[in-house]
């Protein structure tokens, strides 16, 4: 903008400007949705069964890849908003709280089906809640 523009002017290069509350798209919201489904039945079944060590790295690294590729979707994704506070946050416990379900598939110690299902929500529900919060406006 000249320094010297008149009011018209200065509203239409203003006008002109992308906007940062661009909304997700639906495929994106399904794609969300599937990837929580999938991280919470793909740690289920595993902390459950008895798998060999490197199997359960493959798992707790896979499950590590879905999360942090959510994260830069939202950072490189054009005409989107800066994170919070409270999504940085979401995800940085989401991360951590893979922890739970991923002692048992480093260790193989299969656990009983109540404690893999309370084990791989947490993570599930703190993943769905990032994208639920990156998604709100």
């Amino acid at each position: 903008m000249r320094p010297g523009a008149d009011s018209a002017e200065q509203l239409q290069i203003i006008e002109g400007a992308p906007a940062l509350g661009k909304a997700a798209a639906g495929g994106e919201r399904v794609l969300g949705a599937v990837s929580v489904a999938a991280l919470f039945a793909v740690l289920v079944v595993a902390s459950t069964s008895t798998i060999p060590m490197m199997l359960g790295c493959v798992v707790l690294l896979a499950a590590l890849a879905v999360v942090i590729r959510w994260r830069w979707f939202h950072l490189r994704a054009p005409s989107r908003r800066l994170h919070t506070k409270v999504e940085d946050g979401v995800f940085f416990f989401a991360l951590v709280t893979l922890a739970f379900p991923g002692l048992k598939l480093l260790w193989d110690n299969p656990s009983s089906p109540m404690a893999a299902v309370v084990a791989s929500a947490i993570p599930s529900v703190l993943l769905a809640c990032y994208l639920l919060l990156r998604w709100r406006r």
